[in-house]
């Protein structure tokens, strides 16, 4: 709907209940790790119930009283959850099994490969903000598209939506990736302060000056995919964003397979590739102006 305020406000709330409550369990109560699950599934809750209040203000929630239109909206919605779910599948795949080659490397190797990766998802988050962002604007530009252009009003106001939507495009790739490579650029130079206040152990601090080069190459090329996502998910092309990540993985898997002895780098130019071939199949996509992207002729 285009609402970020609200969000905003409950998930500040649910993130200062988490930090009263998880200390609270954890500890006073005792419960260890569990707490921690605990205290952030009781905190995710009690932020819920306003929202779902904040929704039904906006758009009330009635679903016995729509109950014969409740089958059609079901299979959208399965339709599109299910291509979303493979395409999250493809994306831990690749995930899972670069953490899992970096193990078989030894302990050093694979606490050095969790923070550098800790730290890459720190670096990139603000441009996940901006996917989320021009996923939301693009939806709601191609949703208010007139359906006919027989009058030369209605080409014009085609026209102006297309502008938009170029305008949406082209400036949240340019942000994602100048904001990526800017922080990037500023972890590189500060790396000894980071890997510093990371960690205690010089052979972890060693390892990671070793492979700090590809993975800030990771993090630039994810900055660039992420807005480069939002755009096809906010077009509501599903099925090419499944394929497109599932052709990521296995980009990413043959190069792990065919790079002979395993090493962080390896894993590491492996992701970038992986975040890579998100942006370029993105782009293509686009580009083609096929399917909903035929606007853009």
């Amino acid at each position: 709907m285009g609402d970020t305020k609200t969000p905003l406000i409950w998930s500040l709330v649910f993130t200062g209940l988490n930090a009263i409550l998880d200390p609270l369990f954890i500890f006073t109560l005792k419960f260890g790790a569990s707490g921690a699950a605990a205290g952030t599934a009781l905190a995710q809750y009690i932020a819920l119930i306003p929202l779902l209040y904040a929704l039904n203000r906006k758009c009330r929630i009635d679903i016995v009283g729509r109950i014969s239109e409740l089958n059609q909206t079901l299979k959208e919605y399965v339709k599109a959850g299910s291509l979303v779910f493979l395409r999250t599948v493809g994306k831990v795949l690749a995930y899972s099994v670069c953490a899992r080659e970096a193990a078989l490397l030894g302990a050093i190797a694979a606490a050095t490969y969790n923070i550098t990766f800790q730290l890459g998802f720190a670096t990139t988050q603000i441009c996940e903000s901006i996917a989320v962002a021009v996923q939301t604007l693009l939806a709601r530009e191609l949703s208010s598209i007139p359906d006919t252009t027989t009058t030369t009003a209605s080409r014009r106001e085609v026209n102006q939506r297309a502008y938009g939507i170029k305008h949406l495009i082209r400036h949240s790739i340019v942000t994602g990736g100048a904001i990526a490579f800017f922080l990037s650029s500023v972890t590189y130079l500060q790396q000894d302060k980071v890997l510093n206040g990371l960690t205690s152990s010089t052979a972890i601090r060693a390892c990671a000056k070793g492979i700090f080069p590809a993975v800030l190459l990771t993090q630039v090329l994810k900055g660039l995919a992420y807005p480069v996502n939002g755009i096809i998910m906010g077009g509501l092309d599903w099925k090419f964003t499944m394929f497109a990540m599932w052709a990521s993985n296995l980009v990413c898997l043959l190069l792990l397979r065919l790079s002979g002895n395993m090493t962080l780098n390896k894993i590491w130019y492996s992701l970038a590739a992986f975040m890579g071939t998100q942006v370029v199949t993105g782009l293509i996509r686009v580009q083609s102006r096929t399917g909903v992207w035929k606007i853009l002729k």
